[in-house]
Order: structure tokens, then C-alpha cells, then sequence
């Protein structure tokens, strides 16, 4: 099966290619608002460099939101032109849970004092067997973010106060990795999450690897109309909330439509 997996959801790059589940090349870049300008040319060149061509794909996994708008747009864009074009299966999956399974992949370790036991010494939780949070800065103390403990969804995507996400978490009683821009709330998370002994991953650490969007690939379903897939907000766009304020007290005969 050979796959390739697109990554356009925030403001790094993803652009990997993958044989039987395992990555075999992969672009990763982290330079704001340059999508639109790499993501084509890096998909040619990795073809190129594995000999494959846009054909030999069975199959095209993309990360659908929440992100960047921008940058979900071209990357949703393009893989619906691709697989609508060479007739492939199109998989659309959760850019959180795609960047939580990453790090159940890889396994990180997690200290965690057990005060159940009064136990000084730390001992170690795989990421397998522990909570992990993904977190994206939504700006104004909120955050697109989704939990997973192991194949269970704890939190589903979504648009949240910062201070609502990590009350949830913190009554699960779990270790917890955070990854994405947890970093931009790191105060907060260790005041709120300090008996769990979180582990805040760097923005390096989160940088998508293809590794959570290829595995999830096994498991998703294609996109039945690829044609009206939009990718997953899960909030309002500025456009469309301009919209409704330039509309407030008009009586309406259609909603706003955003597509891709």
C-alpha cells in the first residue's frame, strides 16, 4: 500500500510518502506562509526520489483541521484535486489525532511520582499508557485540542478555553504528554496539571512526522464525496463572522457557505 500523507493544518510542512505503513521519505518545513508555494513541489520530488509516479499512489491521506484556514485550505484543496483526478481513495483524519498517535508511536516516557503509594521515586509511563493532549493555540486563551488515552478518544476535537481543557484532563488522573503549542501555555499547565507531572513537548518534539497520519490511515474510511469535503474549523472563520455582523437584522434567505 503506498501512501501519501499531506500536513498543511498549521505552520509546518508535511509532505511524506509511505510503503506498507512505513514512512519511506518525507519534507518537513517550518516557515510561515510558504504552503502554497512548497506543498506541490515537494510531493514531485519525492515521487521523484522513490521512482514512483502520482499513479503508483493507492492512496491519499491528508490532516483536515482544525489549523490554520490558510493553510487547511491548500492542503484539503489539493488532496481533493489529487484524488478526485487520479481516482484514489482519499483519507481525511483529525490533524490532533494524528499528532497525539505520533507520539503514542513513539513512545515517549513520562516520570510521575506515586503519591497513591507515597513513593518519592518516579517511575516511568509510556506514552502508550499515557494521557496525551493535543494542544493548538486558538489565540484569547482558547485552544483547538483533543485527548486520547491510547485508542480512546477522552476529549473530542474542538474549540476550548485553555483553563476548561486542562480542568478536564486534570480529573482523569492520568500521566499526560502535551503536544503541540503547549509551550505557549506551559505556566498553566504545570500550575493546573502539577500532580500529573506533565510532560510539555517542544515545538521541535511536535512537528508532524507523517507517522500518526499514515498509521491512522489503516483504520479510516475514504471520503464518500470528495467533491464537498470541507476541512474541520470547528470554529467560525473572521469572513463568515463579518458576514454575520453585516447581516444582523436582514432577513436571510440562504446561510454562508465557506468552502474549499
Amino acid at each position: 500500500m503506498k501512501v501519501l500523507a499531506i500536513d498543511t493544518s498549521n505552520q509546518p510542512l508535511l509532505v511524506a510518502l509511505a510503503k506498507d505503513g512505513d514512512i519511506l521519505s518525507s519534507v518537513q518545513t517550518n516557515q510561515p506562509k510558504n504552503h502554497s508555494v512548497d506543498l506541490l513541489p515537494a510531493v514531485k520530488n519525492l515521487l521523484a526520489k522513490e521512482g514512483w509516479t502520482l499513479q503508483d499512489l493507492d492512496q491519499i491521506a491528508i490532516a483536515k483541521g482544525p489549523g490554520s484556514f490558510t493553510g487547511l485550505r491548500i492542503g484539503v484543496t489539493v488532496g481533493k484535486v489529487l484524488a478526485d483526478t487520479l481516482d484514489k481513495p482519499l483519507l481525511a483524519i483529525s490533524s490532533l489525532k494524528a499528532l497525539a498517535r505520533q507520539v503514542q508511536l513513539a513512545n515517549w516516557a513520562v516520570k510521575k511520582a506515586d503519591t497513591d503509594l507515597g513513593m518519592d521515586t518516579p517511575f516511568v509511563h509510556k506514552s502508550k499508557d499515557s494521557l496525551v493532549l493535543a494542544l493548538f493555540d486558538a489565540r484569547n486563551d482558547n485552544v483547538f485540542a483533543g485527548a486520547y488515552l491510547g485508542d480512546e478518544t477522552v476529549l473530542e476535537d474542538g474549540h476550548y478555553p485553555i483553563d476548561e481543557v486542562l480542568d478536564l484532563v486534570a480529573q482523569v488522573g492520568e500521566s499526560v504528554i502535551v503536544v503541540g503549542d503547549g509551550s505557549h501555555f506551559k505556566e498553566a499547565i504545570e500550575e493546573e496539571l502539577s500532580r500529573l507531572s506533565p510532560i510539555i513537548l517542544s515545538e521541535d518534539e511536535s512537528l508532524p512526522d507523517g507517522t500518526g497520519l499514515v498509521d491512522l490511515a489503516k483504520t479510516v474510511k475514504p471520503v464518500e464525496d470528495v467533491a464537498n469535503l470541507t476541512p474541520s474549523y470547528l470554529r467560525k472563520t473572521q469572513a463568515e463572522l463579518n458576514w454575520e455582523k453585516n447581516q444582523a437584522g436582514k432577513p436571510l434567505d440562504k446561510p454562508y457557505v465557506f468552502e474549499v
